[in-house]
């Protein structure tokens, strides 16, 4: 069984366990973030079965009972599910300190144990796999679950050629211990989506970005965001823009389109889509993709055989098959972003009110926000940073500019951004175990792959009377020098933070607008 869980007691005998009255475990056949999964057989049906063990006796308060029930209640909603791109779940059920989860024991291995062991697959035999998760994760978004976690060691492939999903039940969880930077991190995160680790709301996106990482790894042996360190790697997935490997081929507009940071816009490259429509897949009428943002690196040009003949027009079709393929990958991704209703699947605040639309700049690489600000539409811009009204946050109140926009990631982390984008000034609050120089220290390290990023100061000094540390640093946004002030501080067990970052002609209006952003700073 792929599905890794970490153990918690050592005093079971094996075979000798019986748990929830009826599965006596067998054998311990995985481990992992929150408990463990076990051979086990069913004593009323005499069948194997794969019990998932999960250890809930450290969750406490309110907000972790939520969690607890919304576990329990996504498991019993993919029980439901009768698909065989989805591992079956059997039964849910509380014993003691203990959730279980009772799932048919699938007789394969991991993709992650198939790269292990065999390395990459062929990017036909990724568009296979990618193909099988799509209509797995169309069921289990039609029943209203997002599964949260999808990467190689969640996907079991049989000898039979089955593709399925696993790992269901403790994503939502996940979700309660899934700390930015500061904090722990639970899962891979070479593999989350962007706004999973930020915090933010989630949506059929989400699952999107992590199968464009794992078809990635696919076929390239991992996933274009791995980095030596943690903090290296939530850069990446935060920051930088993937490399998608080579190896991809035809699939490299796909999947480019699949790890756009801006979640409403994951749509698989529609030239792909086209392709496949020319070639007669899929039978009817297919949603248009929207267009993508960004455009993937241009694909390497075949290598034809010498003189021609039969292996030339072998590769040709061997070419042709894999683009029917890709293109009913990139057509059934297309109905997932679109989810069960037909509308589109995003991000939604609490509550159901829309996110404002999300522009279409790039991100700040040293940010990864959206620059929101309209060049040329006539605003004030930068000169108009007329003093506002003080606003309370959650955990600070200041005074931001009066007429710039405001973009909100968390209750906690704001950020204005002038009219013409060149500047932008955010606040936030959080909180840290470790000396503070030193985490930021460390965070810093993973600034390297930056472009163009030069440090000018990372050094303690005090705020108001408090420890502090201020950071200032230069890099490169779209081939144009920006520059970076930061003031992190400590005060009563938190950390805050007040930013600036902005174009190199914004610079006297960006420090003045700074300034009197700290000025007014005011922890609550």
């Amino acid at each position: 069984m792929g599905a890794g869980l970490v153990g918690n007691s050592s005093d079971e005998v094996r075979g000798q366990r019986l748990v929830v009255g009826r599965y006596r475990l067998l054998e311990l056949i995985g481990r992992g973030g929150m408990g463990r999964v076990w051979r086990a057989d069913d004593r009323i049906l005499g069948r194997l079965v794969a019990a998932k063990e999960i250890r809930i006796d450290g969750l406490v308060g309110e907000a972790s009972a939520v969690q607890r029930e919304r576990s329990l209640r996504e498991a019993r909603a993919t029980a439901r599910i009768d698909h065989p791109n989805v591992v079956r779940v059997y039964d849910v059920a509380e014993e003691d300190d203990r959730l279980w989860i009772v799932m048919e024991l699938v007789d394969g291995r991991s993709l992650e144990q198939a790269l292990g062991h065999d390395g990459p697959v062929t990017p036909r035999e990724a568009a296979r796999i990618g193909l099988g998760l799509v209509r797995a994760l169309r069921a289990v978004h039609a029943v209203g679950v997002l599964h949260r976690d999808i990467k190689p060691g969640n996907v079991l492939l049989t000898a039979g050629g089955r593709i399925v999903l696993t790992d269901f039940g403790i994503a939502a969880m996940q979700d309660a211990a899934a700390l930015t930077m500061a904090g722990t991190l639970v899962g891979s995160p070479e593999y989350m989506a962007p706004e999973r680790i930020e915090g933010r709301q989630q949506g059929p996106p989400s699952d999107l970005w992590s199968l464009g990482a794992t078809l990635c790894a696919a076929v390239a042996g991992r996933s274009p965001f791995t980095r030596a360190t943690t903090l290296a790697t939530l850069h990446a997935v935060l920051y930088e823009q993937p490399e998608i490997p080579a190896a991809a081929g035809p699939l490299r507009e796909l999947l480019a389109g699949l790890l756009l940071k801006e979640a409403g816009r994951r749509r698989p490259g529609s030239p792909a889509v086209r392709r496949g429509r020319r070639a007669g897949w899929p039978p009817g009428r297919s949603p248009r993709p929207r267009p993508t943002r960004s455009r993937p690196p241009p694909e390497a040009p075949a290598r034809g055989t010498p003189g021609g003949g039969p292996p030339r027009r072998r590769a040709a079709l061997l070419a042709a098959g894999a683009v029917v393929t890709v293109s009913a990958v990139a057509v059934g991704i297309v109905l997932v972003a679109r989810g069960p209703g037909g509308g589109e699947g995003g991000d939604t605040t609490a509550g159901g009110t829309d996110r404002p639309p999300a522009s279409s700049a790039p991100a700040d690489p040293a940010t990864g926000r959206e620059e929101t600000g309209e060049k040329g539409s006539g605003g004030k811009g930068t000169g108009g940073a007329a003093r506002g009204e003080r606003r309370t946050e959650d955990g600070f109140s200041w005074e931001p500019p009066a007429d710039w926009n405001r973009t909100q990631q968390t209750p906690s982390d704001v950020t204005y951004t002038s009219k013409d984008g060149a500047i932008e000034l955010s606040a936030k609050q959080g909180r840290t175990t470790e000396d503070l120089l030193t985490h930021w220290e460390r965070f810093e390290q993973g600034f390297h792959g930056t472009p163009g990023y030069r440090k000018r100061k990372l050094e303690k000094t005090t705020f108001s009377g408090d420890p502090a540390v201020v950071w200032e640093y230069a890099f490169l946004q779209g081939g144009k020098p920006r520059q970076g002030r930061q003031l992190g501080f400590e005060k009563g067990g938190r950390t805050y933070q007040v930013s600036v970052w902005y174009a190199d002609s914004a610079e006297s209006t960006a420090l003045a607008v700074y300034e009197r952003a700290k000025k007014s700073f005011e922890t609550s």
